[in-house]
């Protein structure tokens, strides 16, 4: 099953400690590019991106890609990043884990979308699990 599937990340954009350094908040691209959310009235900021999936659920988990995913296949990933404002590179980052989205998942979202709401997560999480929810397109 491959398409393309919305996924839209929520967090607060302060970073975990910022160091007195002033940052600008954004998803990272493969690239190391980043791009601003769009900051909502409850204090977070969304990200709304479009990643590919492919693959076959009788040959393993779901395979995604596009600009903004990094990582091995079976350990994808997205960064949410702090990037100092007086480019003296990032100040920190979290690694929004894709391998939570399994098969049932992906299925589900179709014509719609998943979010995941990442208040509170601390820099790092590669390995912590990510709970996605359905959303409506």
């Amino acid at each position: 099953m491959a398409g393309m599937h919305r996924i839209r990340l929520l967090r607060e954009p302060e970073p975990p400690r910022s160091g007195g350094s002033l940052c600008r908040f954004g998803v990272q691209d493969k690239k190391g590019a980043m791009h601003d959310g769009v900051p909502r009235a409850d204090g977070l900021t969304q990200f709304d991106l479009e990643l590919t999936v492919v693959g076959d659920a009788d040959l393993g988990p779901p395979d995604f890609g596009g600009p903004f995913v990094s990582g091995p296949r079976g350990e994808r990933f997205l960064y949410l990043s702090w990037q100092r404002i007086d480019g003296a590179g990032l100040l920190n980052r979290i690694k929004v884990r894709l391998a939570d989205v399994d098969w049932g998942l992906v299925r589900a979202a179709q014509g719609r979308g998943l979010e995941a709401d990442l208040r509170g997560v601390g820099a790092g999480g590669g390995k912590r699990p990510v709970e996605w929810h359905l959303i409506d397109a």
